[in-house]
């Protein structure tokens, strides 16, 4: 896909594009098809288009339109950052005032990153927090409000990977089949697990199988306020559902799963529960 070529090759020459639109745009809304590092007070991605905004401030809004590519290291935006559908992102050092909303088949990668509202994902591809890549330095996610990801990708590589969040209201991931998984908290080498601060809920999610094979859905080794509820999800046969080494300030409440909760690690442990345990 354009997307993902186009930033990869921009990011693996070492190149940084520097565009015609640093030029001016004190206040102005800026159309970056290359690069911006000054000032704007919106900035739109045009569909088929990458931008680097590293350094940039943007008073207002930055909109990622259909098939367009973002990258920021040092981004200011005063309100929301919008992707479209099948748009891509990495954004490390960045502060997004209000929100950040994603769309069908996105993807975003997130590090060193505060977000003073929410992230809302419909149908994302991916969701991957702590780190946006081998070279780059991990560090944590804050997002003030709430985590949501919901629904199904039309995506060959649909998978989360979330590690270093602290969330400060409610996770929930719902109505989602991701063929390569959904790590939360688990497999965070060199990264740390999540908190989130009311409730983490997993419910009617489904890993299932890709060309390489089954697929898992892990939570573990996560902080959580209240409850950690993980109902009505579902792996393929041979692949499994995994809830453990989580510290849980409510109840952690496991059921109707198929196959029931459980892990192959014998390094995995149970989950610390204040209230009410069905997770073991």
């Amino acid at each position: 896909m354009f997307k993902r070529t186009l930033a990869l090759a921009a990011l693996a020459s070492g190149v940084l594009l520097v565009g015609i639109q640093s030029a001016a745009a004190g206040s102005a809304d800026v159309t970056c098809t290359d690069a911006f590092a000054g000032t704007a007070t919106n900035v739109i991605v045009p569909h088929d288009n990458f931008c680097d905004l590293s350094g940039a401030t943007v008073t207002h809004d930055v909109i990622v339109e259909h098939d367009a590519g973002l990258f920021a290291e040092g981004l200011t935006v005063g309100h929301d950052v919008g992707l479209a559908q099948e748009s891509f992102s990495e954004l490390g050092g960045t502060v997004v005032g209000h929100d950040v909303n994603v769309g069908r088949n996105g993807e975003i990668h997130l590090a060193r990153t505060t977000i003073g509202r929410s992230l809302d994902a419909l149908a994302p591809a991916s969701v991957q927090t702590g780190q946006i890549g081998s070279d780059s330095a991990p560090g944590p996610v804050r997002i003030a409000h709430d985590l949501t990801i919901k629904g199904t990708p039309d995506s060959d590589f649909a998978f989360d990977g979330l590690c270093f969040l602290n969330v400060g209201h409610d996770v929930r991931i719902v109505d989602r089949a991701v063929n390569f998984g959904i790590g939360f908290g688990d497999n965070c080498a060199g990264r740390e697990p999540n908190t989130v601060g009311h409730d983490l809920v997993f419910t009617h999610d489904s890993a299932v199988s890709s060309f390489f094979g089954p697929s898992v859905i892990e939570v573990g080794n996560n902080t959580v306020g209240h409850d950690l509820v993980f109902t009505h999800n579902t792996a393929d046969p041979g692949g499994y559902l995994e809830v453990s080494d989580n510290q849980v300030g409510g109840n952690a409440i496991c059921e109707a799963n198929s196959p029931a909760v459980g892990s192959p690690e014998s390094s995995d442990g149970p989950n610390i529960v204040a209230g009410k345990n069905t997770c073991g």
